[in-house]
């Protein structure tokens, strides 16, 4: 069996403005009863983003999703990422949060945002 997924927020983003893709690949994989995680890093850039009349489908989205709290070694790892691609790849914490979340938790990260993680620990997807 495949790992599961951790989602990232330009998926979700994709999602909430009905872009084809992101429609297909999420009913693809909750249709094949995929485990989908969400970073709790997510989860605010979500929030921060929000649409004013977008608060039911976030939350309802967010259902579909099982969040991952940062603990002490998703720190540590993002840490470790961002003074190893923080000059070279102009990594934020965000990412090298999300990153973390990924490499500790066993995850796939799936998103299209390739280039901002330079990470060769973690194996990254890009669905579309």
């Amino acid at each position: 069996m495949d790992s599961p997924f951790l989602i990232d927020s330009d998926i979700l983003i994709d999602h909430l403005r009905k872009e084809k893709n992101a429609l297909r690949f999420l009913q693809t994989e909750i249709e094949n009863n995929s485990l989908l995680f969400i970073s709790v890093i997510s989860r605010v850039e979500i929030y921060a983003g929000i649409r004013k009349g977008e608060e039911d489908i976030v939350k309802s989205l967010f259902k579909m999703l099982t969040p991952v709290d940062v603990n002490v070694m998703i720190a540590d790892k993002a840490g470790e990422y961002l003074q190893k691609f923080s000059k070279s790849h102009t990594l934020n914490i965000g990412d090298s949060l999300i990153a973390a979340t990924a490499r500790e938790m066993k995850l796939r990260l799936i998103t299209r945002n390739v280039k901002y993680f330079p990470m060769k620990d973690i194996e990254i997807l890009k669905p579309y």
